[in-house]
């Protein structure tokens, strides 16, 4: 027999919901960014706008790890191991957001899946210093948040169906989790995997020139992609602000339903059905 469930402090708690909550945030700010340069050609990716998009990835990716890693304690302390490890999972791909972000990767460089399981960057070398040339490869860091949505993913896909017997409406831990669901898959089917499945194994070498042609790889030209990871932060952030309220934590809240009061604690009910 297990031990009696435990009851997490709320400060954790509530340290955990507005981890998640500004890691949605920040990622909306980031994907809106690169959307605002590489879709809709608003600006251009440098200087400031350069340094908010990557600050701002970095932020996520920590905060989100932090998030997790607060709500994998939470889960132990009340007894639900298996979505403790969901939350250990999503605690990697925070991670390796992390590193994408402080590293500057550029997942369009993972041109097919050739470059998934990415080595080290090289460089082509020009026979004219004065010229720049791309990377002729994908580095650790172009590649991470592929690692990192693919944890979300399967994260997630564990968290709601284990909640899919709950009630099935937007403020609940099905709901939530839902949301969260809908973003992971979002941004990992159509801003990631997705264009870089369809180019199947194409290297560099194969292209014709490749500092030109690498460009007409779907990873680089199907530019409304960015616009579809924007749609799957927003509903990340969404996620994190149901489960927000379900935990009472905004200063004007009200209760997070009957269905879901707890006579002990007001958290445990629902910090026991996280993803």
């Amino acid at each position: 027999m297990g031990a009696e469930p435990g009851v997490p402090p709320r400060a954790m708690v509530l340290c955990a919901d507005w981890c998640n909550i500004w890691a949605g945030i920040t990622l909306v700010i980031s994907f809106c960014t690169i959307a605002g340069a590489f879709t809709f050609n608003w600006f251009k990716m440098e200087g400031g706008w350069h340094s908010l998009m990557q600050i701002t990835m970095t932020v996520e990716g920590i905060l989100w790890a932090i998030a997790a890693a607060l709500l994998a304690r939470i889960n132990v302390i009340v007894n639900n191991a298996s979505v403790a490890v969901g939350q250990v999972i999503i605690c990697f791909g925070g991670i390796f957001f992390a590193i994408s972000g402080l590293q500057d990767g550029i997942p369009g460089n993972v041109i097919s899946l050739s470059y998934v399981l990415a080595p080290a960057a090289s460089q082509k070398k020009c026979l004219d210093p004065s010229t720049w040339s791309p990377s002729m490869s994908a580095s650790f860091a172009d590649a991470c948040p592929y690692y990192g949505i693919s944890c979300f993913m399967v994260a997630t896909a564990m968290g709601l169906r284990g909640v899919w017997g709950l009630p099935k409406t937007f403020w609940s831990p099905f709901g939530a989790i839902a949301c969260f669901f809908i973003g992971a898959w979002t941004i990992g089917v159509f801003g990631l995997w997705g264009p870089t499945i369809l180019d199947g194994f194409t290297k560099y070498e194969d292209l014709d020139n490749p500092s030109i042609d690498m460009y007409t790889q779907k990873t680089f030209s199907w530019a409304w992609v960015h616009v579809m990871q924007v749609i799957g932060a927003v509903f990340l952030t969404l996620g994190g602000i149901v489960f927000g309220k379900l935990d009472d934590i905004y200063p004007c809240g009200g209760s997070k339903g009957a269905e879901f009061d707890s006579e002990d604690d007001s958290c445990s009910a629902v910090d026991s059905d996280r993803a």
